[in-house]
């Protein structure tokens, strides 16, 4: 038995920039789930399955880092 894989496409959310196809991924990421790429951390906010083309797109938003301020010694 022989198994199709989707293709899956990633996209950042807000502007909809094509950033990396996969082929044969694994595991989809669910939506809140982080992920690593591109030396950086993001979220996944949307995923969609079109079944007519078998594509998977997975929609993700960088990951901010919070400024580290430093302690003010009293």
């Amino acid at each position: 038995m022989s198994r199709e894989v989707a293709k899956v496409v990633l996209w950042e959310q807000n502007q909809k920039d094509f950033l990396k196809k996969f082929y044969d991924l694994q595991f989809v990421p669910r939506i809140g789930e982080e992920i690593y790429l591109k030396k950086e951390k993001w979220k996944v906010t949307k995923v969609e399955h079109d079944l007519e083309v078998n594509e998977i797109n997975i929609y993700i938003e960088l990951i901010k880092k919070a400024k580290q301020d430093k302690p003010s010694n009293l």
